[in-house]
């Protein structure tokens, strides 16, 4: 044990004798700090595998803080490049505009009209009514199908050429076919497969439609800017006066709601012009205002 000691602190086995008290001092301050550095030799193997231990703990949750990061900054990169980026068109009041599709098919927007399409299409030719009438001239394409959602139903062709009115303000949507054949369904219910020259009117309110036949030429007048309504009731006349001269029309709904009728009128009558020819046809009186028209007269029986 003797030996150990003597050894372990580099001090003879037979050392001098130390007369001189500085001497002595420093001999032992050198042995308190060898004793001291030989305990923590020892102990420092104890403590040594902890702090491992935690330091490969940070350093794995930051490798894990990493990765997640990047997932989540590709899962971002992914989803806004899978997004579809959308282009949507307006037509204003007075307006009649023509547009080409990313697949140079060509839509015709009425006035006060919304659409909305991807600015390229993918396995099918999505695109959304969101308000008002646009007469559609698809390009062929049998790999995709071309299909027009408008306020609860969808219309779905290869190839043709048709006919949607879809106003919010009005109860009823129309398809009408000009070329080929359309399918008109409300979700997965085929509501009809139309022919050309025929009209599906679906009521939105009742969820409920019937077809028939029509002279599809005089329904795409407006297309030219005139007007050609037959047997449509007397809210759907206002509204093609309103958006055809982009006024605002006030009257009172509940005193015509049983008035219907037909109308005619081109592109060169002024608004004073047709509201003479609306006086002829309906028992009706009206005064201008600036940029309104107030529509007044006897309900109908």
């Amino acid at each position: 044990m003797k030996e150990e000691f003597y050894k372990l602190f580099n001090i003879p086995e037979h050392p001098l004798t130390i007369t001189d008290e500085q001497e002595r001092e420093e001999i032992k301050n050198e042995i308190y700090q060898r004793l001291r550095q030989s305990i923590d030799r020892q102990q420092s193997p104890k403590r040594k595998p902890i702090a491992r231990i935690w330091r490969l703990r940070y350093q794995a949750a930051a490798i894990l803080i990493g990765v997640c990061t990047l997932f989540i900054g590709y899962s971002y990169y992914r989803s806004t490049q899978n997004t579809p980026k959308y282009i949507t068109v307006k037509a204003g009041k007075g307006e009649v505009l023509e547009i080409s599709l990313p697949d140079q098919s060509k839509v015709t927007l009425n006035s006060a009209t919304s659409i909305r399409y991807p600015a390229k299409f993918t396995s099918t030719r999505d695109i959304y009514l969101e308000e008002g009438e646009a007469y559609f001239d698809v390009t062929h394409d049998k790999s995709k199908p071309f299909i027009v959602h408008s306020g609860g139903i969808s219309t779905r062709v290869l190839g043709t050429a048709f006919n949607i009115k879809s106003y919010k303000s009005l109860p009823n949507i129309t398809v009408t076919v000009t070329r080929g054949r359309v399918q008109v369904a409300e979700k997965l219910n085929t509501l009809n497969i139309l022919k050309p020259d025929e009209q599906l009117t679906f009521n939105k309110n009742a969820h409920r439609a019937f077809t028939k036949k029509v002279k599809s030429a005089n329904n795409m007048a407006w297309t030219h800017g005139d007007f050609n309504l037959d047997g449509v009731y007397f809210n759907e006349i206002m509204l093609a006066i309103a958006n055809r001269f982009g006024v605002k029309v006030i009257y009172d709904p509940k005193v015509f709601i049983n008035c219907e009728n037909s109308i005619r009128f081109t592109k060169k009558q002024s608004l004073t012009d047709v509201l003479q020819v609306l006086k002829t046809i309906q028992p009706v009186h009206y005064t201008l205002k600036k940029d309104a028209v107030l529509i007044t007269g006897k309900p109908c029986d």
